[in-house]
């Protein structure tokens, strides 16, 4: 498989799988103010800050709108074509990058990106802040449409593999944002929380956070006592069969990695392999009194971090375009993009910019011959 079609599904997938993630974290957060509205003030800012700071960047949020508010924040990461990580933006670049390979997925497959893509064009805020639950259900259900279709219609090759690589990295990436921001604003001050007790304020948040994951239901099935923070931090981060924990994702794109490299036996792993096989291994022995130990801010940033580089890694050992012309010197500057727009993954495109540069100065040559 060329790594130009590689790639671009690796992204087609990525974006897709952000899009929904998005999409269900303004849903969740719309129906808790629901909840919330007759027990606390639902304009304070915080309500909305931590949607920003989970899926996007604050500081270039803050210099565009300047405050926090249901109408400026659904227009950030919704309609936003400068917040590269808006759904629009998202689902523009899936398209984009499904566009480039139409001939390696199916036609059912470009369909429903291409439909997705011109409902978006036809939306505008107005229609989100009349109906908001039935604008993210239409987004939610349209991802599932087409992972579903995906499933349904694309051999298990390479290509496949790229795909689930992709989404599974997405998702743990955005469950691991989405825990350390919550965990941090509703951790209780008061010396009450030393004995186990929490309001009924908190625990409305906390469901919050786990429909956010869709995990409500699964976790009431685990779980028959009352809702506990260090069940759903042990639910979300280790459990080893829910599809949406950090755990099982990781796993997840292991399998779908080693698949790629063939190195089911572990022998020649690449860099991309081994990071993410330790981060698995080392899941599977990890406990919850062990995240609280080291402290869970700290574990979830580490964790970001790993996925973070074993992006990279499987960057470079699959995608990157590099010629003795345009080959760094620096690693770093291989990954051109990284580190920025909330610290989200997003070099794919620089990379894209960098070959096809090459791709000019090559035919200027050929022409000047």
């Amino acid at each position: 498989m060329l790594s130009r079609v590689a790639e671009s599904l690796f992204w087609m997938s990525r974006y897709v799988e952000r899009a929904e993630n998005t999409a269900r974290f303004l849903d969740v957060n719309f129906n808790l103010l629901l909840d919330l509205n007759r027990i606390t003030p639902t304009e304070n800012p915080d309500c909305w800050i931590a949607l920003t700071v989970a899926t996007s960047d604050p500081e270039k949020f803050e210099s565009l709108y300047g405050e926090y508010s249901a109408r400026s924040v659904t227009d950030y990461l919704v309609f936003n074509r400068s917040n590269s990580n808006s759904i629009i933006s998202c689902i523009g670049l899936a398209r984009e990058n499904a566009r480039s390979i139409i001939e390696s997925i199916s036609s059912e497959m470009w369909e429903q990106i291409n439909n997705l893509y011109h409902l978006l064009q036809t939306m505008r805020p107005e229609n989100v802040q009349n109906d908001p639950f039935s604008f993210y259900r239409e987004i939610k259900n349209a991802s599932h449409l087409f992972q579903g279709i995906t499933d349904n219609t694309m051999a298990r090759s390479q290509g496949w593999d790229f795909i689930q690589v992709a989404k599974y990295l997405e998702r743990a990436d955005n469950v691991t944002r989405l825990i350390d921001v919550k965990y941090h604003m509703l951790t209780p001050q008061t010396s009450r929380e030393a004995i186990g007790l929490i309001s009924s304020v908190d625990i409305i948040q906390w469901m919050a956070v786990l429909k956010s994951c869709s995990a409500l239901e699964a976790f009431k099935k685990v779980h028959l006592s009352r809702i506990k923070p260090e069940n759903i931090l042990e639910f979300l981060i280790l459990d080893k069969t829910f599809p949406r924990s950090i755990h099982f994702s990781i796993g997840a794109a292991k399998e779908a990695l080693w698949r790629l490299s063939g190195n089911s036996t572990q022998k020649n792993l690449s860099n991309s392999d081994r990071l993410i096989g330790k981060m698995e291994a080392e899941l599977s022995y990890t406990t919850v009194e062990d995240i609280m130990e080291r402290g869970l801010h700290d574990y979830l940033g580490d964790i970001k971090q790993r996925l973070q580089k074993a992006g990279e890694q499987l960057h470079l050992v699959y995608f990157a375009y590099h010629t003795p012309e345009i080959e760094p010197q620096d690693e770093s500057k291989a990954l051109p993009f990284t580190g920025v727009a909330g610290g989200r993954a997003n070099w794919s495109q620089a990379q894209q910019q960098q070959q096809q540069q090459f791709s000019l100065r090559k035919n200027r040559a050929r022409n000047n011959a």
